[in-house]
This record gives structure tokens, C-alpha cells and sequence, in this order.
């Protein structure tokens, strides 16, 4: 439970946040914002409903909340802005959202489109029209405040990386004799069951726990496989607050000595990765970031085997803005936190990746985590 300090603190950091929006809002001509999606409402009030379809609405004056009656309490605990009224819907929120509009004399009103469905879309604007309001299309204002982190989400995804960092390392007493006891899916359970017991709020995302050949595919489907020597790809994070930690690290099981490819290939993943850790600065283009690393692999002759981007935003949410990918010219700033995760995939033989999260900084970043990346062989 969080207690009423924590909530004023909340709010607060909220109201700066909506103050923000406004702006961008006053720049782009628009009365009013519907903001669908449950992160951004909860970035903007510090109330979270999962799949809760409540609304958002943005005014200059005054904004409200539209809430289902399973969210009702738990909103009105969260909030505490005299300047959002919380408002409960009983079936067409729809309905209710055109209402609000009506008085509030609107003429103009962007929405989070991607968030509903087209019909719903037609529909709605449809109804809005016969009010005088214009519905927009402006999907990602919200996204694209949240790409750069204040302070108060630093200190809790450092925290989610700080939980997922002692994890691993706790894995790393782990003996070939304790895994080859477990399929990938047990292992999926236990890394879970080991980060809630260490403060965090689940998984992050359904965890990649990919063995042997099965390491290839980058979102490879975790399995009831049993684990046998060789490869052991984990990919897996936690949630703090409800925000994200997402790390990689690549380990082989057993005594013998790996395939010299597959070892040769891990060096190659490590050094670009470390080539685009050291480049990462304010300043500097995701696509120029992404080719610190890529071309280090295309020119170790791995450039097919590595097909996707360098790495993404987190946040809110495990993939969010900015995309580090070598076509996207969004300039990185200081406090956006990203990942960086080169891999190496061959099919049949397997695939090396290793993840790690960083903060942007002016002249340099901070890497969230201290666990080992060097090539590991578990006993």
C-alpha cells in the first residue's frame, strides 16, 4: 500500500507532467486530449488499471478521469489533484467522455487513436461531430514526453535492474548438475518466483529461456525442453513500481568445451556491444548509435546474422520510444534509458545475445547493471 506521502509526491510529479502535455497541446492547436492507454494515464495521474478501459480527458483547466466501477476505489486513492475529477461510467464510456466534452464548449479533441479500434474510432467521431468538436488522430504525445525519464523514474527502474542484476548473479552459483534437472519453462518460473522474493512485482514480460539450438530465435517460445549441455540464452525482467527492467545474458552448461564458432561468436557480441556502451552520449542519433555495434558484426562477417534492432526504450513499458534501430534519426538525450543488445544467430547451431540497460547521460551513460558478461561456463 502506498501511503498518502508517496501519493502527494505522486501527484505532484503528475501535475508538472499534465502541465507539459498542455503545452505541446496549446502548440499543436488542440482543446482537449483523450488519453487511452493505461500507462499514460498512469504517468499522468498515478493511477494504474490494467486493461482497465478508463479514459483520460485534458483541458486547461480542469481534466478528468473515466473510470469503470472495479477501478473506482482504487482511483480514488491514487489521486489526490483537486484537479482531476474522477468520474465513474457504468456501460458506454463512449457516452460519457461526449458529455464532458459537450460542457466543456469544445471544439477540438486529439486522441490516442492506436489505442481503439477503427469502428470505435468512426463511431465516436461521429458523435463528437454532432457536438462541433472535431475529432484529431495524435498518437504519441504522451509516449513522447515519457522517452525522457525525471528523476523519481530513474530511481525506480534502477531499482527493477538492481533486483533482475542480483538474480542472475545468484544464478551464476547454479552447476550443470542443478539445471539439467529443469526445462526452460521451470527456469522461466523460478527466475520469476526469485525476483518477486527480492522486492520485484512479476515478470516484465514472458521471459525467453531458450537452450541449445532453440537460442537462434530471438523470441523463441520457452518449451518443457529439457536443458543438456551447451547453450542457455535468458532473456527476463522485473517490474518496481511499474516500471520495467529487461537484461540478456548468454551461458553455457556443462564441462566440455563449447563449439570454437559459437565461442568466437560470443566475443564478437560482447566487443560490439561494448563499442556501442562506449559511444552512447547525449547528442548521438539512435541509427548512429546502432551502427557502433552493426558494423563491428558486419565486419567480423556477421552482419546477415544480426537482424534486429540494437535495442529500445524502457520504462512503463519493456519496449517503448526511443527505437535504437540504424534508420531512426531521434537524437538520444540525457536521461532516456535504453537497452543495448546485440545477438548473433545461427540456425541450427544457436544464438548469442547480451543485454544490458543504460542511462543516457551528456557526455557519456551509465550502465544499470554489474553482473558478469564475460564467456561463462556453469560446472
Amino acid at each position: 500500500m502506498t501511503d498518502k506521502g508517496e501519493i502527494n509526491k505522486i501527484s505532484a510529479i503528475c501535475l508538472l507532467r499534465i502541465k507539459r502535455l498542455i503545452s505541446c497541446l496549446n502548440r499543436k492547436n488542440l482543446d482537449n486530449y483523450i488519453v487511452l492507454k493505461d500507462e499514460n494515464i498512469f504517468y499522468l495521474t498515478g493511477f494504474y488499471g490494467k486493461d482497465s478501459n478508463s479514459i483520460f480527458i485534458i483541458s486547461p483547466e480542469k481534466s478528468y478521469l473515466l473510470v469503470n466501477f472495479i477501478y473506482l476505489e482504487e482511483a480514488k486513492k491514487a489521486i489526490t489533484d483537486p484537479k482531476i475529477e474522477i468520474i465513474l461510467y457504468k456501460k458506454n464510456r463512449f457516452k460519457k467522455l461526449v458529455e464532458i466534452l459537450k460542457g466543456l464548449n469544445s471544439g477540438s479533441a486529439g486522441i490516442e487513436a492506436a489505442q481503439v479500434d477503427h469502428v470505435s474510432y468512426v463511431k465516436l467521431e461521429n458523435m463528437l461531430g454532432k457536438i462541433g468538436n472535431k475529432l484529431t488522430y495524435k498518437h504519441g504525445l504522451v509516449e513522447d514526453l515519457r522517452m525522457i525519464k525525471d528523476d523519481s523514474e530513474i530511481k525506480d527502474i534502477k531499482k527493477a535492474c538492481k533486483i533482475t542484476d542480483n538474480i542472475f548473479q545468484n544464478f551464476l552459483g547454479s552447476t550443470s548438475g542443478d539445471m539439467s534437472k529443469l526445462n526452460e519453462l521451470e527456469i522461466a518460473i523460478e527466475l520469476e518466483k526469485m525476483l518477486i522474493q527480492k522486492g520485484g512485482n512479476g515478470r516484465s514480460f514472458d521471459f525467453v529461456i531458450a537452450s541449445g539450438p532453440g537460442s537462434s530465435m530471438p523470441h523463441y517460445i520457452s518449451s518443457h525442453k529439457k536443458l543438456k549441455n551447451g547453450i542457455l540464452l535468458m532473456d527476463f525482467g522485473t517490474v518496481y513500481k511499474n516500471y520495467c527492467s529487461d537484461i540478456t545474458r548468454t551461458v553455457f552448461i556443462g564441462n566440455g568445451s563449447p563449439n570454437d564458432k559459437l565461442m568466437k561468436i560470443y566475443d564478437i557480441v560482447l566487443k560490439a556491444q561494448q563499442k556501442a556502451i562506449e559511444a552512447c552520449k547525449e547528442g548521438l542519433t539512435c541509427g548512429e548509435l546502432d551502427n557502433k555495434a552493426r558494423k563491428y558484426i558486419n565486419d567480423m562477417g556477421y552482419g546477415e546474422e544480426f537482424g534486429h534492432g540494437l535495442g529500445h526504450g524502457v520504462g512503463l513499458e519493456v519496449h517503448e520510444g526511443p527505437t535504437v534501430t540504424k534508420n531512426n534519426k531521434t537524437i538520444l538525450k540525457e536521461n532516456m534509458v535504453i537497452t543495448i543488445e546485440p545477438g548473433i544467430y545461427i540456425p541450427g547451431l544457436g544464438g548469442i545475445r547480451i543485454e544490458d540497460m543504460l542511462v543516457v547521460k551528456k557526455n557519456g551513460c551509465e550502465n544499470l547493471y554489474n553482473s558478469k558478461k564475460e564467456f561463462t561456463i556453469l560446472p
